[in-house]
């Protein structure tokens, strides 16, 4: 459009009662005249009422997928700009609509828009319904490059102007919101397992392949790689894998992720990427099968190595080795917190690392929590033993002031009455870690190590060895009321002398817990 110009035209075959409702015209045009006399309507909502507009605000990242899309795909035909056209007909002196010719067979119309005084009317005559991203691609290609050829290669696109001329002025804005959400939220996803796999059998060049899509083509990369992992992982994925792969893809392409700046550069970093992530699903295959065949495993595995294994140098090294080890460690505790809430049988999340970042919430919820289960008799050692343990705690909090651990422990609880048993093992549930005292052979405590067992928290044992002759606890000849029975038999546990004893032990036991669990948050 020059600028010169005082009118612009687009031209479209008109059809009434569409859906029942609505006078269309469709036609094509040049994109750079939609764009030129449309505006959008992001949303602006407020806390004290519903707010105006119904669109997203403008993704630049999506604009500029768009923008390569229109430079240089080979299949460069959109779908239809859909806009709202504001308009009495023949007789609006700012955008008219009216027949080509008189022929009542013809359905050829014209419409015709006044710049300025579309200008001048503030542009409220044609909003964009569906189209905006496109729109706004199509603005900043043309700007950047219209003295190029290239531009009048994709310079037409098809349109739907809807036609509202109603009265109220509230009722055309709720039909275009409508629209809008009708277009938005019932259309098929581009990412549905039907159009990716019609999208895989696409044997163009992988150079074109690339620069169409790079979410599309690392997905491509990925299908191969995982067909080769161990038995049973990509038929576990069920009627959807290329819809996890592809959400997986989405989730390596983020900032801090796999590069997209080249072809090259993609296929060098994933390659680089998929071997640690084999050596993962082989790793935590045995004992979380369950989440390694998930949905889940794929993308949190990617978002787990490739931004949560690195550490500062100061604080270790960033071999692949040791990445492996940090961030095993991770997965395993995601894996038992996958499990404990059911992840596996919720629907597919549209980006299921989201439920990392659900997984981090809780994990630093109970990150410096520590349950202690034991007996609260009143004899006297147990108080001592009860002290021994709050100052080993107070030790290593003074030692590791950015990781400090909280006891929690039934008898020191104040406050509303509540159900006993109930808080505790809400208080388990939420707790980084236990220290069980088995002295006295305690039924609760028992049963307090056999529900942290099974929720996946780790616990640390403890045993007051009443005189330096006290047979060992596995053996059943020991004196009674004082061993630790056949379930926990075979656990490492601490066993004490002294409350000085224990004191020293456990802070030492502390010290290993944490740098075996320290891993980059």
């Amino acid at each position: 459009m020059s600028r010169g110009r005082q009118k612009v035209s687009f031209e479209g075959l008109l059809q009434e009662n569409v859906l029942g409702t609505f006078k269309v015209i469709r036609g094509f045009a040049d994109l750079h005249d939609l764009t030129e006399v449309s505006v959008a309507m992001p949303y602006q909502g407020s806390k004290n009422s519903p707010g105006s507009g119904y669109q997203r605000q403008v993704d630049e990242q999506h604009v500029e997928d768009i923008k390569r899309f229109l430079h240089k795909g080979r299949y460069r035909f959109f779908p239809e700009i859909v806009l709202s056209l504001r308009s009495k007909g023949a007789d609006d002196p700012i955008v008219t609509y009216s027949k080509r010719r008189a022929s009542p067979a013809d359905k050829a119309y014209r419409v015709s828009v006044s710049l300025k005084a579309l200008r001048a009317d503030g542009f409220t005559r044609i909003h964009r319904i569906d189209g905006n991203h496109r729109l706004e691609a199509a603005k900043r290609l043309y700007t950047g490059a219209k003295q190029s050829a290239s531009f009048k290669d994709f310079s037409k696109a098809p349109f739907c102007f809807v036609v509202l001329d109603s009265d109220r002025p509230e009722d055309d804005e709720l039909a275009e919101a409508m629209l809008f959400n009708l277009i938005n939220s019932k259309a098929l996803p581009i990412a549905s397992e039907h159009s990716l796999s019609v999208l895989m059998r696409d044997d163009g060049a992988a150079s074109e392949r690339f620069v169409e899509d790079p979410q599309v083509y690392l997905t491509r990369l990925m299908r191969e790689k995982v067909k080769d992992w161990p038995e049973g992982f990509y038929t576990a994925m069920g009627n959807t894998p290329l819809s996890r792969l592809h959400s997986a893809a989405g989730v390596l392409l983020r900032p801090g992720g796999i590069s997209k700046a080249t072809q090259q550069d993609m296929e060098t970093e994933a390659g680089h990427l998929f071997g640690p992530l084999y050596d993962l699903a082989v790793r935590l295959r045995d004992q979380h099968e369950k989440f390694v065949h998930s949905y889940a495993f794929l993308p949190i595995a990617a978002e787990v190595y490739a931004r949560h294994s690195k550490v500062d140098s100061a604080k270790g090294a960033n071999t692949e080795a040791e990445r492996l080890r940090r961030a095993e460690r991770w997965l395993r505790d995601f894996a038992r917190w996958f499990d404990r809430v059911g992840c596996a049988d919720m629907p597919l999340p549209a980006d299921p690392s989201i439920l990392w970042t659900v997984f981090k919430c809780d994990f630093e919820k109970r990150a410096g929590k520590v349950f202690i289960a034991m007996s609260f008799s009143d004899e006297q050692a147990l108080k001592d033993v009860s002290m021994a343990i709050d100052e080993a705690l107070d030790r290593f909090n003074a030692d590791h002031p950015n990781s400090p651990l909280a006891p929690r422990r039934a008898d020191k609880q104040k406050g509303a009455s509540y159900e006993i048993p109930a808080w505790i093992f809400s208080e388990i549930d939420q707790s980084r870690l236990m220290i069980a005292d088995l002295t006295d052979e305690r039924p609760n405590v028992y049963c307090e190590v056999g529900y942290a067992k099974s929720r996946g928290i780790p616990f640390i044992l403890t045993f007051h060895k009443r005189t330096p002759n006290d047979k060992p606890p596995w053996d059943r000849e020991s004196s009674p009321g004082n061993k630790v029975h056949f379930d926990l038999m075979p656990y490492r546990y601490i066993a004490y002398e002294s409350a000085f004893d224990l004191r020293d032990k456990l802070k030492q036991e502390l010290d290993a817990f944490l740098a075996r669990a320290i891993m980059n948050p």
